[in-house]
């Protein structure tokens, strides 16, 4: 078969996609700012507390099943608190993505430009794209939180869970952290781009 015929999979466009670097190439002589190591392993050491809920998460199902499927019995408290967990592995998940550098980039345009310039862009997203979206939904999320502690939120189910302002408050705590390691990834760069200009590039 020539390469003409050759028919691309999807799932092979995806892998290629999915093992590019995200972190760009370094200076000889870069060194990673302090204050980024800090930041990064605060929201590294609560993404990896948050992973250990999907354990949890994947042993409520297997218990809902188990009782549905045995027993007939369907707990409410238990559908409730899967999709609770859910949200907040994902919420979390956010930010521990970005320091690890796990999340898939879809870049068409991005990757045919040179080091400095990937990154300049870099953070001008950051700053005008990210940053204001992650303000309005911390304060979107505070209001949510404070509203439905005041009025002692539950389920609207009879049988479910209370407290709903818990699960609410993770919208905003978990973009708080998702600024952090965005405000990091901002230094790293700036720090990047201002050694390059030293040594002339």
């Amino acid at each position: 078969m020539s390469e003409k015929d050759h028919i691309v999979e999807p799932l092979e466009v995806y892998e290629s996609i999915s093992h590019m670097q995200d972190e760009q190439p370094r200076l000889k002589d870069e060194k990673i700012p302090n204050i980024c190591k800090l930041l990064d392993a605060i929201v590294f050491k609560v993404g990896a507390v948050i992973s250990w809920l999907s354990v949890l998460l994947i042993a409520i199902i297997v218990i809902q099943v188990f009782l549905r499927y045995s027993f007939n019995i369907n707990f409410i408290q238990l559908e409730e608190l899967q999709w609770h967990l859910y949200a907040i592995i994902v919420m979390f998940g956010l930010s521990y993505a970005m320091v690890t550098h796990s999340h898939v980039r879809v870049d068409i345009v991005r990757i045919k430009f040179n080091t400095n310039l990937q990154r300049k862009i870099e953070v001008l997203g950051i700053l005008f794209l990210m940053v204001p979206f992650m303000f309005i939904v911390v304060d979107y999320g505070i209001d949510l939180t404070m509203e439905a502690l005041r009025v002692n939120e539950r389920s609207s189910s009879p049988d479910g869970l209370p407290y709903r302002w818990i699960i609410k408050s993770v919208m905003p705590i978990s973009f708080i952290l998702l600024f952090i390691a965005s405000i990091s990834r901002v230094i790293r760069h700036v720090s990047y781009l201002m050694k390059g200009s030293k040594n002339g590039n």
